[in-house]
């Protein structure tokens, strides 16, 4: 099979997944992805992941010292109650010029639950990055 591990390819129904990012020492989430599969079993294959990017921000959005943390979260309820796994990239803004476009990806564990859903957290300073989506992306 061409490109086995190459893990790049995507179900149209299901992404991509844009969702907006907030203001300074704010988080945002994405809706829930569901694993559940028709017959009641969680679909959780060895070679799927999950993609998290975001665009480059200014420094006047991610001032230097200032973070921005791409998170992958999993629950066992859709309404996310209670976080089973948490999975965190992190990057920080630095040189005057903010931070770059940055890509994420995340493996999902073989325990994972039903639910997992995509998030951005930033850290203090800066203006809003609403206007700015982060983009989530199942990838088989």
């Amino acid at each position: 099979m061409a490109n086995e591990f190459a893990r790049n390819v995507q179900d149209k129904a299901v992404n991509p997944i844009p969702f907006a990012m907030g203001a300074a020492s704010a988080s945002t989430n994405s809706t829930a992805i569901d694993l559940q599969t028709a017959a009641g079993n969680n679909f959780r294959p060895e070679n799927i992941e999950f993609q998290l990017s975001i665009p480059a921000l200014a420094t006047g959005i991610i001032p230097d010292a200032s973070v921005v943390s791409l998170i992958l979260e999993t629950s066992t309820t859709s309404g996310f109650a209670a976080i089973t796994g948490t999975y965190t990239e992190t990057v920080t803004g630095a040189g005057g010029v903010g931070v770059g476009a940055t890509v994420a990806r995340f493996k999902v564990p073989s325990n994972c639950p039903r639910y997992v859903r995509f998030k951005t957290t930033r850290g203090a300073g800066g203006t809003t990055a609403a206007g700015v989506n982060a983009t989530g992306v199942v990838i088989f």
